[in-house]
């Protein structure tokens, strides 16, 4: 992407632009080796269409800054932490701990992965967030943890923990299925689970009914509806054959 194509892209999106601020932008993002310019653009562009106008402006401001530059991570955390009132000195703060966590959008139309997840066991409620929604399935996540935690003679809720999104006990940090137990973007994604469509949705996983419970963030379905495109004209025709999909956990709305 060229800068000029860059600067045409952010200026279509930001509510209000300046020289100054494309200008740092610019600078930011051709001082790495790697094309940043595309992955900027992407981030924005999802940005703004999770996030309220004033959120987007208030990011574009923090990364057009002359002593700032936010790398795509960044951004989407600063949105973050902007939709809910958060003040920019605990964003400049947290940005190394919270936010570098965060994928790069890989289309301007990305949608949001993130979601929130309550986990119940022995009358004790603990609070989580994915980065991976829709990539595994929560029933089999009990599942997996439930002989996990069997086998380690610890409780389902920690074994939770160290399952990966393709159900492998790998503990890995970026792959987790669940993570941020009780932690700070646990509470903010859960603040945004009625404003913004940032949280997907509200997985409840009850260790002791063994019921599972996925209730979706109505403004997500919005967006997601949105942003789907058009199927071709070749298949927009009914085949007159019936569809259905077994589900093995409740899907609220």
């Amino acid at each position: 992407m060229s800068d000029q194509e860059f600067l045409i892209h952010i200026n279509a999106l930001i509510p209000f632009t300046s020289e100054e601020a494309n200008s740092n932008l610019l600078d930011f993002a051709n001082s790495f080796w790697i094309e940043l310019k595309e992955d900027l653009y992407h981030t924005f562009s999802f940005v703004a269409h999770h996030f309220t106008p004033e959120v987007l402006q208030g990011v574009y401001d923090l990364s057009g800054d002359a002593n700032g530059g936010m790398l795509p991570w960044g951004l989407i955390g600063a949105a973050i932490y902007l939709q809910t009132n958060t003040p920019v000195q605990e964003i400049q703060e947290d940005a190394w701990d919270h936010f570098t966590v965060f994928s790069t959008p890989e289309t301007p139309n990305t949608l949001s992965a993130l979601a929130i997840c309550t986990v119940r066991e022995n009358g004790r409620a603990t609070r989580f967030y994915t980065r991976h929604f829709g990539q595994f399935d929560p029933l089999k996540l009990l599942y997996g943890a439930t002989a996990l935690a069997i086998r380690g003679g610890s409780t389902i809720t920690k074994a939770i923990q160290q399952i990966d999104c393709h159900m492998r006990a790998s503990g890995l940090g970026s792959a987790r299925a669940v993570s941020g137990p009780e932690s700070k973007m646990t509470d903010k994604l859960f603040q945004l689970m009625g404003s913004s469509p940032i949280t997907a949705a509200h997985i409840t996983i009850d260790v002791d009914s063994g019921n599972v419970v996925t209730k979706m963030n109505p403004l997500w379905e919005k967006l997601r509806d949105e942003l789907k495109p058009d199927p071709p004209a070749q298949q927009q025709k009914h085949d007159g054959k019936e569809h259905s999909s077994r589900r093995n956990h409740q899907l609220e709305r």
